[in-house]
């Protein structure tokens, strides 16, 4: 078979498997240059994604992104509190705003090997769950990939954590960041900071 005659081949199959929803083209989407930042400092031109995504019992749930109260660099980090002491709550950065996979967007941060991130906890001790990538197939415009660190049991002083990107196709990520905790009978306080793909 001719090179023109497996190139044309190539072409209907893509096309094929789109028709039949079973291969997202991510066409469109910004290339990272990376480190690609998504928090290091309340108003930073390098900042990405936007802390908009509010899921779960949302009224027990309190955001600063400009605390002051020892940061891990520079002069601000997020403050989050979730008062509930039941049931369950998250927050997810989306690239578009509010967007929940109905819209074009996200950006392609291919090349990136781990998204670190600082956290610590108010007093210790508390439970959270961070992770990215959370829109799945059923979307329009879903995430090309996802991962989580589940259950991060915090200390009380800043300590670096890393999520794993190895194998996972990272071509377009519109959740680049998020978190969920559920009720642990008192408030859950926590601080993050300095939010990067590497």
């Amino acid at each position: 078979m001719s090179a023109k005659h497996q190139l044309i081949r190539s072409l209907v199959a893509v096309c094929v498997l789109a028709a039949l929803g079973t291969l997202k083209i991510y066409a469109g989407v910004p290339i990272a240059s990376l480190p690609f930042t998504i928090y290091d400092d309340k108003d930073s031109t390098n900042n990405h994604y936007i802390a908009s995504g509010w899921i779960g019992h949302v009224n027990g749930v309190k955001m600063n992104e400009s605390c002051t109260n020892n940061p891990h660099g520079g002069k601000t980090c997020y403050r989050f509190e979730y008062s509930e002491p039941d049931n369950w709550a998250g927050v997810v950065w989306q690239d578009p705003v509010n967007d929940w996979g109905d819209l074009l967007g996200g950006w392609n941060l291919t090349g990136a090997k781990e998204l670190v991130f600082w956290a610590r906890g108010e007093k210790g001790g508390e439970t959270v769950t961070f992770k990215f990538g959370i829109l799945g197939a059923d979307k329009t415009y879903s995430d090309s990939s996802g991962g989580e660190l589940d259950n991060v049991k915090l200390t009380a002083n800043w300590k670096e954590y890393h999520i794993d990107l190895t194998g996972k196709d990272m071509s377009c990520i519109k959740t680049g960041f998020a978190w969920t905790t559920i009720g642990q009978g008192q408030p859950v306080v926590f601080y993050l900071d300095d939010i990067q793909y590497k």
